[in-house]
């Protein structure tokens, strides 16, 4: 294994309070703090040295949080009936695989 590494990221929104009200354009929006984690190698060959595959496993908004963009404009989407809130929110906790082959022609 070669080019290790783990990383974790916090993503800090704050809130969005100062907006423009006239002709009901625009709404206040929650601030929300997102956790990200990554951990990740290459897989080398001994002989030839050449880099057989590199994985990567990430972790996307590990705790969870229910959170909207301010620019988005699904926030204004009317009520959810399942869960009672008004907009469409980003996405939640989120997991991905990366698998990078290297093809090689000649």
């Amino acid at each position: 294994m070669q080019n290790a590494y783990v990383g974790v990221q916090l993503d800090k929104t704050f809130a969005q309070n100062d907006i423009f009200y006239a002709y009901q354009t625009e709404t206040a929006t929650s601030g929300y703090t997102l956790l990200n984690a990554g951990i990740g190698t290459d897989f080398i060959n001994k002989k030839s040295n050449k880099v057989l595959f590199s994985l990567h496993l990430a972790a996307n908004n590990l705790t969870d949080v229910a959170y909207q963009n301010h620019l988005s404009r699904l926030k204004y989407a009317a009520v959810n009936e399942v869960t009672g809130r008004s907009g469409v929110y980003n996405m939640g906790r989120n997991f991905s695989v990366k698998v990078v082959i290297p093809i090689d022609f000649k």
